[in-house]
């Protein structure tokens, strides 16, 4: 009695113990090995040369039923992935539990977590991958792996599914930098799913142009200070040499460096620095003093323009939170404290320190197997207010604030001299606004744009951007002196004109046609290769016409990892620009270069 009553139950759980190992060790219990690029061969059968009606047709009839009940599970798993796949490209919210019913039919087998995975970092997201769900999936298919060599069931697709899906998570983790930890840096293993991961970025960027890193309309930046320098505020005046003379491309150049903790449970924590250096851009006094030397008498003298330095301290946060059957939401913001000299007229020694505070949502859903995507931003810089002078002339800050809508068109496509549909990389059709107000006490100076483009990326080599600009300024003031508050808009400064921007996409090398990770060269893999060519003309329509121009380049783009050491993504980029001012007729040649070691925020 005494024995049995000590041995007999642990007898019992060790015999089921075995029976329940022994069933998840054998793969007779699931039926039949079967390769999981089967799921991908069968889906790609299903969409050859079919519109999107036809393809939801094939769906239908897999669906109902998904599957007989005497299959075998391992079949019922890969009919369930072919679903997945289907419904996945149709845009239904559903797809998710077809990957997650192929997971339970079949729970050994890595290739259904890899397209799983596939389904959150490369359909779902708002502008940003669902980079945490989709790396759970990851690191269940390398942990998967890991147990199939462990028990001799390791089969010659799972290297290549093993290929993928680190390629896969190398793309995840492409803004991060350089790893500084173990767990997430690649290779990747399956124990690195709840582990910290802890990275640290640079970019390095270089121009000489009249463009500054942002990306703020030269021409209306030119014709508003031309405008302020003749307004009755200043000089009440600018002569036609001046105008010619105001056009510059200074040297810019510019450091960002940030380290990244990230965690599957947190999101992205960032803390960030910027050092920027801008040389002789910023005019110092907008009465445009005449040189004495000049013969003309209406040369500007060498020390009106000074030097813009500005360095940034703070930390930010991202992460895409799924919400469907709703939405995607992707949550970013940051605050910065801003030190900054040279940008206040009449002391280009002035130090000014101030908070900026960026949040930058997008909300992305499917409609039908199109996409649409709503971004916002909202940034203030609050800046301090003046010493000195009259009271109500002290106030300072800077709003600025955005809305993108963006429809992107992902239906197959019967493109030019072909008779068959094909799938494209996505022609997205996008319009918004922005709108940047700088407050000087009572003046408020306002910067708008309004834009409409269209961006075609083809199944082949090249990919087309046309884009339509109507940008604005105009400074208002509140006349004091009314007993009525009245906001009057200055006349004389005043502007708006049109940018039309065509660019032209070559993709030398292109990443969709590399099978897994890249190889690689002492260290390096080249990922991508494009060379690019923009070109845009700006013409003025009210207001000041002086600085319309044209303007066009070459840039080269080489995005490279570093499989040696940790996956790292480098991004190089250098371009050249000519551009004529014909009104004026002044020619700038212009050049730019940027390392980045982390892709950021681009």
């Amino acid at each position: 009695m005494t024995r049995s009553f000590r041995w007999g139950p642990i007898v019992v759980l060790l015999f089921v113990g075995s029976l329940a190992k022994l069933a998840r060790a054998n793969p007779a219990d699931l039926g039949p090995e079967i390769n999981p690029y089967e799921c991908l061969g069968r889906y790609e059968a299903a969409t050859a040369h079919r519109n999107i009606a036809q393809i939801k047709g094939e769906l239908s009839k897999r669906v109902d039923p998904p599957f007989e009940p005497d299959e075998p599970r391992s079949v019922r798993a890969m009919k369930l992935c072919v679903i997945a796949l289907l419904k996945a490209r149709v845009g239904d919210a559903d797809a998710s539990d077809y990957y997650e019913g192929a997971l339970r039919e079949n729970p050994d087998e890595p290739g259904y977590e890899m397209f799983a995975g596939n389904y959150y970092s490369g359909f779902r997201g708002a502008r940003r991958p669902v980079l945490e769900r989709a790396e759970q999936h990851y690191y269940r298919a390398l942990e998967k792996l890991d147990a199939l060599r462990r028990r001799d069931a390791f089969r010659d697709y799972h290297g290549i599914v093993e290929d993928w899906v680190r390629r896969q998570l190398l793309l995840l983790y492409q803004e991060d930098g350089q790893p500084l930890l173990p767990w997430k840096a690649y290779p990747q293993h399956g124990s690195g799913l709840d582990a910290p991961g802890l990275s640290v970025s640079a970019q390095l960027s270089v121009s000489q142009d009249t463009r500054d890193f942002y990306g703020n309309n030269e021409m209306r930046a030119f014709t508003q200070e031309a405008d302020f320098a003749a307004s009755d505020l200043r000089a009440r005046s600018i002569s036609r040499k001046q105008v010619w003379y105001l056009v510059r491309a200074p040297l810019r150049y510019r450091i960002r460096d940030w380290a990244r903790i990230r965690h599957n449970f947190i999101g992205a924590v960032d803390l960030l620095h910027e050092y920027s250096r801008s040389r002789k851009s910023q005019i110092t006094s907008y009465y445009l003093r005449t040189a004495s030397s000049s013969p003309e008498g209406d040369d500007l003298p060498s020390d009106l323009f000074a030097d813009v330095t500005v360095q940034q301290i703070g930390a930010g946060y991202q992460r895409v939170v799924p919400l469907y059957p709703l939405f995607d939401v992707r949550l970013a913001g940051s605050y910065q404290r801003v030190a900054r000299r040279g940008a206040v007229e009449f002391e280009p020694q002035k130090d000014e320190t101030f908070n900026l505070y960026e949040f930058k949502p997008s909300v992305s859903r499917f409609l039908g197997s199109d996409k649409v995507t709503l971004d916002g931003v909202y940034a203030l810089l609050d800046l301090s207010d003046a010493v000195g002078g009259i009271p109500n002339e002290r106030f300072r800050k800077e709003y600025i604030r955005s809305l993108r809508l963006e429809y992107a068109l992902y239906s197959p496509l019967i493109m030019p001299f072909s008779a068959h549909r094909s799938a494209t990389r996505g022609w997205y059709f996008y319009g918004g606004a922005a709108d940047d107000a700088k407050v000087y006490g009572l003046r408020t100076v306002s910067q708008r744009d309004y834009y409409a483009g269209s961006r075609f990326e083809g199944s082949g080599a090249l990919d087309f951007t046309l884009q339509g600009t109507y940008f604005t300024s105009r400074t208002t003031y509140a006349d004091p002196n009314q007993l009525v508050p009245t906001v009057l808009t200055d006349p004389a400064q005043k502007f708006a004109g049109y940018r039309t921007t065509l660019i032209v996409q070559w993709r030398v090398m292109n990443p969709d046609a590399t099978p897994g990770v890249p190889p690689s060269t002492l260290g390096f893999a080249a990922d991508a290769l494009n060379v690019v060519f923009p070109i845009t003309h700006d013409l003025g329509i009210t207001g000041r016409k002086d600085y319309e121009n044209i303007r066009g380049g070459v840039e080269l783009w080489l995005k490279l990892f570093g499989t040696g050491i940790g996956g790292t993504a480098f991004l190089v980029t250098a371009g050249y620009d000519y551009q004529y001012f014909y009104r004026i007729e002044r020619a700038m040649h212009m050049a730019h270069a940027a390392l980045r070691m982390g892709w950021g925020d681009l």
